[in-house]
């Protein structure tokens, strides 16, 4: 066995470097041999200087000096791996430092073609919005046990649109194939392995229509996915909400790129609503791969008209035009659906002194209840990798060596995390 950890990454140096130091320490607790690809997607800013600093053997920088849409640098960085199972994670992510150990104890111990992890997400810090970094997550989701899927079920609660994110498919990014399924799929597609462009989409319904094993999926962060200030999608996301133009964004830049790249679906990249761009990518897989996975128009029409209810103008409309030309689908949505009040709200008394980007800069809050906890600001709060370490010290990871089988086993992995957290404190320190 041979892990192959895949970073894409172009300009954004100062989120790569955290990513980068996870990686290392991951690999470095891992119990088989870890390659870490690099693809840099033709960078200039210090990115090209930051990998040449480099001098880990374990680090393999691969460069393109033209631009390439997501998801041929994703294809790109595929092409360069050799390890037998493959993880991709963005540059702003990161790895728990016991992340890779666990992972490959799995692969070891049920030989599946997809492994599959809870995915949390970290909040970069804002200079610009002076917002804080941050983690939240719910101890009752990370009880460390183990279930095995059926993949034609999953698949078919997509085409019925039950299903909380496209992130219950078979993942590869935050998530692992293994190199027998990826020959597998380009075999029978006559093709690459990445399409479309939303290519973490694409690929996490393509890999549910040709597995023939089961999923295995474990319930703790291996992991941890990033959004940072320039994360593509959080652009295109928030200028649909807030109605703001793209024009000039990172998101109008990925727009450009994948409208020149052949391996599209059928709805154009500029399209903003994610319970569109994975419909088209259902069905996308399923016409490549002759999939009878059927589609619920009726149950379809409505989760996309929930997503498209949250958008302004003009967003709104391009959304539903696109759903009746791709689709045919005619979609009602009311005229002030999910459109935010315009009335201000009162503020909590002291909230100002408490948002005052000083203090959240330099302090760590902790918020501590049965069903959450959330940490921000200060310096473990800081970058991804320093995130990811406290997460992986909470969960007791470095001690993690086998699932518990019942009930009982996760109740007593929920209870000694909340006994950390309460023992460590809200900056991850042994308290004296």
């Amino acid at each position: 066995m041979k892990l192959s950890l895949v970073i894409p990454t172009r300009e954004r140096a100062e989120y790569l470097a955290s990513a980068l130091h996870s990686a290392l320490e991951a690999a470095d607790n891992a119990s088989c041999p870890v390659e870490i690809i690099v693809s840099d997607n033709a960078s200039q800013d210090e990115t090209p200087r930051l990998l040449g600093s480099i001098t880990d053997p374990r680090i393999v920088v691969l460069r393109s000096e033209r631009r390439l849409s997501m998801r041929e640098n994703f294809e790109f960085a595929l092409a360069g791996t050799t390890g037998s199972h493959i993880v991709f994670v963005g540059d702003d992510d990161a790895v728990l430092p016991n992340g890779l150990r666990i992972l490959a104890r799995l692969i070891a111990a049920e030989d599946p073609d997809i492994v599959k992890w809870r995915v949390l997400n970290y909040l970069w810090p804002d200079p610009a919005g002076g917002g804080p970094g941050r983690l939240k997550f719910r101890p009752l989701q990370l009880d460390g046990r183990v279930r095995r899927l059926d993949p034609r079920a999953v698949l078919q609660r997509f085409g019925r649109a039950r299903f909380r994110s496209y992130h219950e498919g078979g993942m590869i990014y935050h998530g692992c194939i293994s190199r027998r399924l990826i020959d597998r799929v380009v075999s029978v597609s006559e093709g690459p392995y990445f399409r479309g462009s939303s290519p973490d989409v694409f690929t996490s319904l393509q890999a549910l229509m040709v597995t023939d094993r089961p999923m295995v999926k474990i319930n703790l962060p291996l992991t941890l996915g990033g959004a940072s200030p320039r994360s593509n999608g959080a652009a295109g996301q928030k200028a649909a909400v807030s109605g703001t133009p793209v024009a000039g964004s990172e998101f109008s830049r990925f727009v450009a790129e994948s409208e020149r790249d052949p391996y599209q679906c059928k709805l154009p990249a500029a399209c903003q609503s994610l319970g569109m761009v994975t419909l088209d990518c259902l069905q996308s897989a399923a016409a490549l791969h002759g999939s009878d996975v059927q589609i619920d128009t009726e149950a379809w029409k409505k989760r996309i008209a929930a997503d498209i209810a949250g958008f302004a103008q003009p967003a709104r409309h391009e959304s539903l035009d696109l759903a009746r030309e791709v689709f045919g689908m005619e979609i009602t949505v009311p005229p002030h659906a999910g459109l935010p009040n315009a009335q201000p709200q009162p503020e909590p008394p002291g909230q100002a002194a408490r948002d005052n980007p000083e203090n959240r800069a330099t302090q760590t809050r902790l918020r501590h209840s049965p069903a959450s906890l959330v940490y921000s600001g200060g310096d473990i709060m800081s970058d991804s990798a320093k995130a990811a370490g406290l997460l992986d010290q909470l969960l007791g990871l470095d001690q993690f060596d086998k699932p518990g089988s019942g009930v009982w086993s996760a109740l007593i992995r929920v209870w000694e995390l909340h006994t950390r957290a309460r023992k460590l404190g809200p900056n991850g320190k042994q308290a004296d």
